[in-house]
C-alpha cells in the first residue's frame, strides 16, 4: 500500500462517472472523488451524457495515455466501461477500477468491494490487479455485448424492464418490487432449444439466467457458486412453475438455496446457445440488451477467461 501523501507512480486514471447512478447520488460524489484521487496520482473525471457514452469514453482512454479506467456508478456503468475496454476482442486494453455508487453494485459485492467511496478511490491506486473472467453474448441481429456479471432471458428480463419505470425507490428494494410486480402481471413459458457445451436441452422455461458472478438484482444469489476465475458461465434454468411457487422460491433465491430445488437446473458451461419460440427479452448487467419488440430468437454465450484486470 502507498501512503496517502504519496503519488502512486504518477498513474493516470480516467474516471467515468454516471451522474444518474444511485438515483443521482453519483453527482454528489464527484468533487470528493476528484479531491481524493489527486492524493495518489493524476485523476480526471468525465461524466456520461447519454446511454452508451461510457463505452465511447473508455475506448478512447488508451490512446489518450491513461493507465487505468475506473467506472463510478452501478453495474450498468461498469458494463459500458468494460465494453469500451474490450471492444470486439477478447482482452481489455487497460485495467479496470470500480467505485460502486449505483443501485445494485453486484460485481463490487462479489469482489468484496463494499467500502465507502473514499476507500474505493484509494483501492484504484493502491490495490492489487486481479484477472476477471467475462462473457460475450451475440444475438441473431448481429448485436454483441460483453458482460461481467449476469444475463437473463425471459421472466428475469421483464423484471429489469419494470425497474425502468420505478423511480421512488432504489437498490434491492427496487428489484424486489419489480419481481413482485412481474410475478403478478407476467407469465410466459416459451419453448426453448438450448445447448450447453454441445449437450442439447429442449423444454419450456420460465427463464434462463447466466452468471459470471454469484449475485444479481442487488441481493439475489441466482448462481451462488459462480466464480470469475474458472472460465465457466453458471446457469440457472427455471421450469414453468405456479405463481405461488415463484413466491416461495423467491426467499430461497435470496439465500442461494434454490439450487437444490427440483424446479431449477444448475449448470456450468463455456459455450451456450439458446433459441426461443417467442421473442426473447434479454438483459445484461442490469440493463436491457433486447426488448420483446426487437424480435430476438437466438443468442450465443461464450466465456472470455481472464479478459480484464480489475483493481481489488
Amino acid at each position: 500500500m502507498f501512503d496517502k501523501g504519496c503519488k502512486a507512480n504518477s498513474m493516470r486514471v480516467k474516471v467515468i462517472i454516471n451522474p444518474r447512478s444511485g438515483k443521482g447520488r453519483a453527482r454528489e460524489q464527484t468533487g470528493m472523488i476528484e479531491a481524493l484521487g489527486h492524493r495518489y496520482g493524476e485523476l480526471d473525471i468525465v461524466p456520461t451524457q447519454r446511454s452508451g457514452h461510457a463505452t465511447e469514453l473508455a475506448a478512447a482512454a488508451a490512446d489518450e495515455g491513461y493507465d487505468l479506467v475506473a467506472a463510478a456508478g452501478g453495474d450498468g456503468t461498469v458494463n459500458e466501461v468494460v465494453n469500451g475496454l474490450v471492444g470486439e476482442g477478447e482482452r481489455a486494453s487497460l485495467p479496470l477500477g470500480i467505485i460502486p455508487i449505483g443501485s445494485g453494485n453486484d460485481l463490487a459485492f462479489g469482489l468484496g468491494i463494499r467500502e465507502a467511496p473514499e476507500e474505493a478511490v484509494a483501492r484504484i491506486f493502491t490495490g492489487q490487479r486481479r484477472p476477471l473472467d467475462l462473457a460475450r453474448v451475440t444475438d441473431d441481429r448481429g448485436q454483441s455485448r460483453v458482460f461481467q456479471n449476469n444475463l437473463g432471458i425471459g421472466f428475469d428480463a421483464i423484471v429489469v424492464m419494470r425497474t425502468e419505470t420505478i423511480s421512488r425507490i432504489q437498490g434491492f428494494l427496487m428489484y424486489l418490487t419489480a419481481v413482485l410486480q412481474t410475478i403478478a402481471f407476467y407469465y410466459d413459458t416459451p419453448y426453448m432449444e438450448m445447448s450447453f457445451d454441445g449437450q442439447p436441452v429442449n423444454q419450456r422455461a420460465l427463464f434462463l439466467y447466466a452468471g459470471v458472478g454469484p449475485r444479481g438484482g442487488g441481493g439475489f444469489l441466482m448462481t451462488p457458486d459462480a466464480r470469475w476465475d474458472d472460465n465457466l458461465i453458471d446457469t440457472c434454468l427455471v421450469n414453468p412453475v405456479s405463481r405461488l411457487t415463484m413466491l416461495y422460491m423467491l426467499t430461497r433465491v435470496m439465500k442461494g438455496t434454490h439450487v437444490t430445488s427440483r424446479h431449477v437446473t444448475m449448470r456450468q458451461s463455456n459455450h451456450i446457445i439458446a433459441r426461443s419460440s417467442s421473442p426473447m427479452p434479454i438483459y445484461v448487467d442490469g440493463e436491457m440488451f433486447a426488448y420483446p419488440r426487437d424480435n430476438v430468437h437466438e443468442v450465443t454465450l461464450t466465456s472470455l477467461p481472464g479478459a480484464v484486470q480489475v483493481m481489488v
